[in-house]
Parts: structure tokens; sequence; C-alpha cells
């Protein structure tokens, strides 16, 4: 024997209604999980370029005093120490082999300065973050969210 007619009828009442919910939710439970994507990615970078700025400055700190004097080196030996710290934050090595840690982190990037009356050496990154979605992640809602923004992270060490 078959159901009721309005049992029949219910139960495809009940599908439909499924489908109309899925429909309004769908979108915003995409735009929830491509936005937990995002966010892991941006963190990801940030964590990245952030140890690697921190490595430089340690590493800088650690070789910018001339000997036993308590002075920073200057002039040429300066110069070759701010090139290794940079190959470091972008390459993870004072060579400057392989590939950078980070998709196209240059040297120009990254910044180091000294103050010679503190013995501080400073060292800056200044990223452009590259989003999975381009230069701007949908809201489906017609528009669009901006992800073009920059990193900038600054650490500073006395010089050992």
């Amino acid at each position: 024997m078959s159901a009721p007619r309005h049992a029949q009828a219910s139960h495809w009442q009940q599908r439909g209604l499924a489908m109309v919910e899925f429909t309004l939710t769908a979108p915003l439970l995409l735009l929830l999980l491509f936005g937990t994507v995002e966010f892991s990615h941006f963190m990801i970078q940030y964590s990245t370029l952030s140890d690697a700025v921190r490595n430089a400055t340690r590493y800088v700190a650690g070789a910018a005093l001339a000997g036993d004097s308590g002075v920073l080196v200057q002039g040429g030996a300066w110069d070759a120490l701010v090139s290794q710290g940079q190959n470091l934050a972008v390459y993870g090595n004072v060579a400057g082999a392989g590939t950078a840690l980070l998709p196209s982190l240059t040297a120009a990037q990254i910044t180091m300065t000294a103050d010679t009356t503190t013995n501080n050496i400073s060292v800056t990154a200044a990223y452009p973050y590259q989003s999975l979605w381009g230069a701007a992640m949908p809201d489906f809602m017609g528009g669009s969210i901006a992800t073009n923004l920059t990193l900038t992270i600054s650490t500073t060490m006395r010089a050992l």
C-alpha cells in the first residue's frame, strides 16, 4: 500500500525547503571557508617573514661589532654584513643561494640600519602580501574584498 497523498506532498515540500535553505546559506559558508583559507595563508606568510627578519637581525647584531672595541663595523665591512643579512632574510642563508622564502621577496625589500650611539641594529621588511585570490577576493554579493596590503615587520637588537 502506498503512502497517503499528503505524506508524499509533505516529503517533496521538505526537499524543496532544504534546497532553498542551502541556496541561502551556501554563499555565507563559502565566504567563511575562503576567508579561513586566506587568513591561514596570510598568517603563514606573516610568520615566515617575521622569522626571516628576526634571524637576519640576530645574525647582523652578532657580527656588527669590530673586535673588542665596542664600535660598530663601518664602510665595506658594514656593506658586506648588510648584504649577508639581506640574503639571510630573503633566502634563509647568507650566500643568497636557492629560492626566496616568500614569493617575489627581494633584498631591496629588506632595510638595515645601525645606530652608532646605542649600538642597536634594526632590520625592516616591507613585503607586498600576495593573496591566493589575486588583488581581490569575491564577497559573493557582487563586490569584492581588496587583498592588496603590505606586511611590514621591524626588529631591533643590540649589537653583541
